[in-house]
């Protein structure tokens, strides 16, 4: 069973800002002539989603424990609420570590580039 996303985190991406990309799975091949030939690689595919949320600095040590002890060095899945209200929470890992930027006080925003896993 995968991590699930704290409790103590914020539950909700930021609307503004969010990119969430199918991933790529055909392979094209070129032909002699005419057009060339794509098939699918395979099945399963991950899509990619990068987003941010808002965070203190307390939530921000919340999450760099979650990634470090809980992800194995931010490389483990987990399930994180999705971006589709009532929707099922994703299972994603993380594409890259997490980075923040500060809009003011103890109030930071979060950037993620996640995995979408099938």
């Amino acid at each position: 069973m995968p991590a699930a996303w704290p409790d103590t985190l914020p539950q909700r991406f930021l609307v503004e800002g969010n990119s969430h990309a199918l991933g790529e799975n055909r392979l094209e091949t070129s032909m002699d002539t005419g057009p060339g030939k794509i098939r699918p690689r395979s099945s399963a595919v991950a899509d990619q989603f990068t987003g941010s949320m808002r965070m203190s600095s307390a939530q921000w040590a919340t999450l760099i424990a979650f990634g470090e002890t809980t992800l194995g060095h931010w490389s483990l899945p987990f399930t994180v609420p999705s971006i589709d209200d009532g929707a099922d929470p994703w299972l994603v890992r993380f594409k890259a570590k997490p980075s923040r930027a500060n809009i003011g006080g103890d109030r930071w925003n979060v950037s993620m580039s996640l995995e979408v896993l099938p």
